[in-house]
């Protein structure tokens, strides 16, 4: 079914900076992909996706420069709660630690009120602000179009910063922007799937009678972590819980094999996208190294 509506955000390509990138959602008719295609080429790793971030943010920062404007290069931001757990809270050295993830939400809560780049983007004047975006996106959301697992078309400027950084570390700019927009945005169907199968239900009730019997008395981890959103002792407890529980009645094992299946259907569906993010990625590394080496001297 086609979307009737056009929305658009504030976001800053390759970081979290309000210096963002100006995003549409606009309706056109694209057929669906019949490509299956199988990932063969090995998954990048922690590391090599950080050289890439900060090859990213080097080049932005450089091309932002040469338009006029200040940018400041951002660490990689820790991944969220929810993309680490995004069904039980499994890892009982990290409930013990980290409890719910507060101490990681209030980092990150702290990262964008400090954010230089916001400060800066919010001195300048109207005029100079609209310069600005331009610089990062493009004038107009146009040239380059993907379409989400979601089933919303996505058009952004093939000009601009974030584009010319794009092309020059991953070549193929347009395969590049649908490959991106595709895979970053399959988690979330993949969790609908895993939660809405009777196998996860069934799971969960075991996991939800074993926190019962700690004096837990939640149907779902998503209500355990709404209670206790507050960093401190008592939502250290209740993480130790939830991951003691999520191992001891095979929740856990549950939502990584369901995780994993979906993830296989995907993969079958989204093949081509996927195998095109993995052979760009992988192709930048060497540019990616390069630029980052340059930057260090």
């Amino acid at each position: 079914m086609s979307v009737k509506t056009r929305i658009s955000r504030l976001a800053l390509a390759g970081s979290a900076c309000l210096l963002g990138a100006l995003t549409f959602f606009v309706v056109v008719d694209r057929e669906p992909s019949t490509v299956d295609e199988t990932v063969s080429i090995q998954a990048l790793t922690a590391q090599e996706k950080s050289i890439l971030h900060q090859a990213e943010q080097v080049l932005l920062q450089a091309c932002m420069a040469d338009s006029g404007y200040a940018y400041v290069m951002v660490e990689e931001a820790p991944a969220s709660f929810l993309r680490r757990f995004p069904y039980v809270v499994d890892d009982l050295s990290w409930a013990r630690e980290h409890g719910f993830g507060n101490d990681v939400r209030d980092e990150v809560r702290q990262r964008a009120e400090n954010d230089p780049n916001k400060r800066y983007f919010g001195s300048l004047s109207a005029a100079d602000k609209a310069k600005a975006l331009a610089a990062v996106n493009g004038e107009r959301p146009v040239g380059l179009i993907a379409t989400s697992p979601a089933g919303v078309e996505i058009t952004r400027s093939d000009r601009g910063c974030t584009s010319q950084l794009e092309k020059k570390l991953y070549g193929e700019l347009q395969t590049w922007f649908r490959a991106k927009t595709v895979t970053d945005g399959l988690h979330v169907p993949r969790r609908q799937q895993v939660s809405a199968d009777p196998r996860f239900q069934a799971a969960r009730s075991d996991w939800a009678r074993c926190m019962a019997d700690r004096g837990y008395s939640f149907a779902d981890p998503a209500q355990v972590h709404e209670a206790f959103r507050v960093r401190g002792p008592e939502e250290i407890s209740a993480a130790i819980a939830e991951a003691t529980c999520a191992q001891s009645t095979g929740f856990a094992a549950v939502t990584r094999g369901l995780d994993a299946h979906y993830e296989a259907l995907q993969g079958q569906r989204y093949g081509r996208e996927i195998a095109d993010r993995l052979r760009l990625e992988r192709a930048a590394l060497p540019l990616a190294r390069a630029v980052v080496e340059s930057q260090s001297r």
